[in-house]
């Protein structure tokens, strides 16, 4: 229990997820003092699982990624924060190197970047030769703050700091199946389309031609989903074709708003 001692908040935004907190509750319950939870509405088990862990839980309702998460920042009680959704879990090595920063005292960097390597529905690790996303995840509240955009989480760093990447791996599992897949996809298009800036109509409309097959040649040989066989081939045709769907939305939209101009 002497990782406890270390002055980390664990954050986390929560709604429904009582089939899988658990796991990533046991894989982050050493890393720092504190574990804040961010719930939205649940309406299963989610709240009581969190509380055997010791978790505060406060609810919020939802109102975008950035903001929620923002929401919790200001409910930590340490300066220093890790972040990690509720479908996410930390490797013992990740693990160690997050204690390692802080056995000798106040890490040298504002913020650190982990490397999130998604795990595809069904199975229980990374596929072959699986690639990373650089995320924002353990932050100084003093220096860096995640900021207001409701479709991503995007850190807001101060001037003259900086920002260093951690070596171990972090695994997401963020689709329990192919149906969720699709329903959390066309979520996330949704909400893209409403918030993010609007685009020259022309540009939209080269995209609508354009999106799915280079979508679907970065998926499958620049992140190299192609090793992972069907699977891979599955989630590359889905997420180019959500990716589809959020230029097809945006346009449908700003063509609705001139008209009605």
């Amino acid at each position: 229990m002497l990782a406890r001692k270390f002055p980390i908040t664990v954050l986390i935004r929560t709604l429904n997820e009582a089939d899988r907190l658990s796991r990533t509750l046991e894989s982050v319950k050493h890393i720092g003092n504190e574990i804040i939870i961010i719930d939205s509405g649940s309406s299963d088990e989610t709240t009581e699982i969190a509380e055997t862990y010791g978790a505060k839980v406060i609810f919020n309702p939802w109102s975008g990624f950035g903001p929620q998460r923002s929401f919790g920042e200001k409910h930590c009680q340490n300066h220093w924060v890790f972040y990690i959704d509720a479908d996410e879990v930390v490797t013992n090595e990740l693990q160690k190197e997050i204690h390692e920063l802080f056995k000798n005292g106040e890490p040298q960097h504002a913020c650190y970047l982990i490397k999130n390597t998604m795990v595809l529905p069904g199975d229980t690790k990374p596929r072959l030769l699986a690639d990373y996303r650089k995320v924002p995840r353990l932050y100084n509240l003093r220096f860096a703050r995640i900021k207001l955009d409701p479709s991503y989480d995007r850190m807001d760093v101060d001037k003259g700091q900086s920002i260093g990447l951690l070596k171990s791996r972090q695994f997401h599992y963020s689709f329990r199946n192919w149906g969720h897949t699709i329903s959390k996809l066309n979520y996330t298009s949704q909400l893209a389309a409403e918030t993010q800036k609007e685009k020259p109509i022309w540009v939209l409309r080269v995209r609508l031609l354009t999106e799915i097959p280079i979508e679907m040649l970065k998926y499958l040989f620049v992140r190299r989903f192609i090793f992972a066989g069907w699977k891979g081939i599955a989630f590359a045709t889905t997420q180019s074709f959500s990716r589809f769907m959020r230029i097809l939305k945006m346009l449908e939209q700003q063509i609705e708003s001139k008209r009605l101009k």
